[in-house]
């Protein structure tokens, strides 16, 4: 027993490893890279609407449409579409590569490879972020490890998305954030790192405007950092902030100031409009165009079409919110760990691999209970932890509204999607690692054996391999080199990872 012991707590020293860390990244972009090159155009998460979307923007040097685009009804309202940062943003690399590559194909593959270098990124700021919230290397490597080993993680790195953007961009947030905890406490606010921050938040806002409830909660934050540090006067909250800001360069200062005009007025443009004028940050299609010039963008005359066979009684509403809640935890876990095809069999969808998908559960019931249990050891002089934890129940909340409103507008089970859930995953991570470390600290030998097994499980068809094992041809590019290498190493790996065959179309 003593040398098991032993071993694991060498086990854990390599985990906490930087050669470590830089396997995790690795093999992430190994995983998404395999996707990327052989996927086909388009994968299943609305690959073609953002493709499709750049190539507009590409015909413009400003964000600012006054009017519907020609030939874009197959998107919707476009100039009013709140989440248009990626579009434009990407649409100038997209300029450059369309100026070498005239092919679809090779377009494509570049973007996409644009992507998971902003997936990158993200993961390489989550881990800071989880290292700021009291995490060991070791924990916050592992955690990094299982996060890039749930499958839909590398598919969606790996295709062409908003999420890509919006995956860095709330890390980043959530470190700014950290970055004023200790100076607001020493009434020493940062001017520079509110200013910052401020306009993260209003860029993230008008990258993807579900990025909103996550800011709402960094602000809820920021503001009780406020009340508490300044709580018997309040009004010298004002004069340390300007004394603070005079300190600053007057460069600086109007960089400062200009940064936060030019990204209040981006997002006044977008979303302010929307919600004077149509009193919702994402209007309805037939309230800024007509049905007929909004009949040609597929997914919201789905929901058109499904409301107006629940108005004539042709579907009825059969959840209530309670049995919703049950199909909205279930399908979330689902579509984290099923596999998805593309067009050629209109999107089919596989179930998850039993073993990283069960023990995903595992993980997530033990270290819900651990932080039930030992929250005060979690939360107690932790900032850091109560940040997070209102970005989780926020964002989810959120989340689980706006879907049930929408099944009560279509009596379909919509937005369910696993990937609405990626943004917090590293956040929930940090949480529930948070509470097991602390609760375990007497017994370091359990949490690198929970460690050893959980990865070692997770390798039991995680990651790509999900997308590899449920595969065939029709997945891939028409390129016969990619289809036997996909196929070659589908007959290595079903031998040893276990894979019942289901199709749920």
């Amino acid at each position: 027993m003593r040398n098991i012991k032993v071993g694991l707590n060498k086990f854990s020293l390599l985990l906490g490893k930087r050669g470590f860390y830089v396997f995790v990244l690795g093999l992430f972009v190994v995983e998404s890279l395999w996707i990327a090159l052989s996927a086909v155009y388009p994968q299943a998460f609305d690959e073609n609407f953002h493709f499709g979307l750049i190539k507009i923007y590409s015909h413009y040097w400003l964000p600012f449409l006054t009017r519907q685009p020609p030939n874009a009804g197959a998107y919707g309202a476009v100039a009013h579409d709140p989440s248009y940062l990626y579009h434009y943003l990407m649409s100038f690399p997209y300029r450059l590569i369309s100026l070498v590559f005239h092919g679809q194909v090779a377009q494509v593959i570049c973007l996409r490879i644009i992507d998971i270098g902003l997936f990158l990124l993200g993961l390489h700021l989550f881990k800071k972020v989880l290292v700021r919230v009291g995490l060991s290397k070791n924990l916050a490597n592992v955690s990094l490890l299982i996060f890039i080993l749930i499958p839909i993680v590398p598919q969606l790195a790996a295709q062409i998305s908003y999420d890509d953007l919006l995956f860095p961009l709330v890390a980043w947030i959530i470190l700014q954030a950290f970055d004023l905890t200790e100076p607001i406490k020493k009434h020493k606010a940062s001017t520079k790192r509110l200013f910052i921050l401020a306009i993260t938040i209003l860029l993230t806002g008008i990258e993807k405007y579900a990025s909103l409830p996550i800011s709402l909660a960094v602000i809820i934050y920021v503001v009780w950092l406020f009340y508490k540090a300044y709580r018997p006067n309040l009004k010298s909250i004002w004069l340390d902030l300007k004394k603070d800001f005079t300190r600053l360069s007057p460069k600086l200062r109007l960089l400062l100031v200009v940064g936060l005009l030019i990204s209040l007025g981006m997002f006044l443009e977008r979303d302010g409009y929307n919600i004077v004028f149509y009193h919702r940050v994402e209007p309805d299609c037939a309230k800024v165009l007509s049905v007929k010039e909004c009949k040609p963008y597929s997914a919201w005359y789905a929901s058109y079409a499904r409301h107006e066979d629940l108005l004539k009684g042709k579907t009825h509403i059969t959840y209530d919110p309670i049995s919703y809640t049950g199909q909205w935890f279930y399908w979330m876990w689902y579509r984290l760990f099923f596999a998805v095809n593309g067009p050629n069999s209109n999107f089919a969808s596989y179930s998850p691999l039993p073993v990283p998908s069960l023990v995903a559960i595992a993980v997530a019931l033990i270290g819900g209970l651990a932080l039930i249990v030992w929250r005060k050891l979690v939360f107690k002089n932790n900032p850091f932890a109560v940040l997070l934890i209102l970005v989780v129940l926020i964002y989810c909340t959120a989340l689980f509204v706006q879907g049930y409103i929408t099944y009560n507008y279509t009596a379909v089970l919509e937005n369910m999607n696993g990937r609405y859930l990626i943004p917090i995953l590293l956040p929930l991570a940090g949480l529930l690692g948070l509470a097991l470390s602390r609760g375990l600290h007497r017994w370091h030998w359990t949490k690198a054996l929970l460690s050893l097994v959980v990865i070692v499980l997770f390798f039991e068809g995680g990651g790509t391999l999900t997308f590899i094992l449920r595969s065939d041809n029709s997945w891939y590019w028409d390129n016969g080199a990619i289809e036997k290498i996909n196929d070659d190493v589908r007959k290595v790996i079903k031998h040893v990872v276990i894979h019942p065959h289901h199709k749920k179309d």
